[in-house]
């Protein structure tokens, strides 16, 4: 990526549903922590087999690529089946100009199902876009409240974005401003790593890779972390699946979580190369933060 600008996103999105499954359904996951810490063999080495350091290299690949689309998927088990809980983002330019938006419909329908309101409207979409120095954000579901449409878009200066966008914790903001922020999950230490086989990913010949990552470093990390998240839920050793393209370029990155019911995480970066376009809101679309009109955008 051209720059990282905020806090990486990580994979937040799962570990934080974990709270949505038990809101969902009244299964509690009793099974103990797989702390297996066996080192890669040796072996792994070799030319052509994974090993310590492939998944590192992976992640460098995938943030020198220049533009593609990504989608961030995060199913977890709810009463009436599985809920989707959606991120997709597309950038140029290394990440300098980026689109990303969230689809919580089903998890908002699922909530309300189980008798928990979201406040807002969350039947569709809702977008965040970064044109160099400038972020736009749609009003979305907050709209009725201000008297606005939820497509009216607010615009404001990156700098001012980055400078709260710790203390948002708004995963959309984190996928707009990193588009590739999940994938630094891999650069934790690698216990084992494994080639499954070869497989296509949305039609991409693939390499699969099983790897089991070390996510707290044998001390006790942070919480509201990524890592903080997992150990809470009695996660210390983390399973990944990976596909890596011919150059190297991550795929798809999955993980599955067993705690309080059944979370799966799905990374996918397709198009890589595409002829992508981010297109920034109309000046006519954008308000002042205060309602007042028509902004100058």
């Amino acid at each position: 990526m051209g720059r990282s600008r905020t806090r990486t996103l990580g994979l937040c999105t799962a570990v934080a549903a974990v709270a949505i499954i038990g809101a969902m359904t009244d299964r509690a996951g009793d099974e103990p922590a797989d702390d297996r810490t066996e080192a890669p063999d040796a072996a792994a080495d070799a030319v052509g087999a994974p090993g310590p350091h492939t998944l590192g290299a992976a992640v460098d690949a995938t943030r020198a690529v220049d533009r593609a689309r990504v989608e961030l998927r995060t199913t977890v088990a709810g009463p009436d089946g599985p809920v989707d809980l959606v991120h997709r983002a597309h950038f140029t330019d290394g990440g300098m100009r980026a689109h990303a938006e969230t689809d919580m419909s089903e998890v908002a329908a699922a909530l309300e199902g189980a008798g928990q309101q979201l406040g807002g409207d969350f039947s569709r979409p809702t977008a965040i876009v970064v044109d160099g120095d400038t972020v736009y954000s749609q009003i979305g579901p907050m709209a009725e409240s201000l008297g606005r449409s939820p497509d009216d878009w607010v615009s404001a200066r990156l700098s001012d974005i980055v400078a709260v966008a710790d203390a948002a914790d708004n995963d959309t903001l984190s996928l707009v401003l990193d588009p590739l922020g999940p994938l630094d999950l891999l650069r934790h230490p690698v216990a084992e790593i494994d080639h499954v086989g070869d497989e296509e990913v949305r039609g991409t010949p693939t390499r699969h890779l099983r790897a089991e990552l070390d996510i707290t470093g044998g001390g006790a990390p942070p919480p509201g972390t990524l890592e903080g998240r997992l150990a809470a839920v009695g996660l210390h050793r983390l399973p990944v699946d990976v596909w890596l393209d011919e150059a190297g370029v991550v795929r798809r990155l999955q993980l599955a979580v067993d705690r309080a019911g059944r979370l799966t995480t799905t990374f996918d970066v397709y198009d890589v190369g595409a002829d992508i376009t981010v297109e920034r809101p109309d000046d006519a679309e954008v308000v002042t933060p205060g309602g007042a009109g028509d902004g100058d955008g």
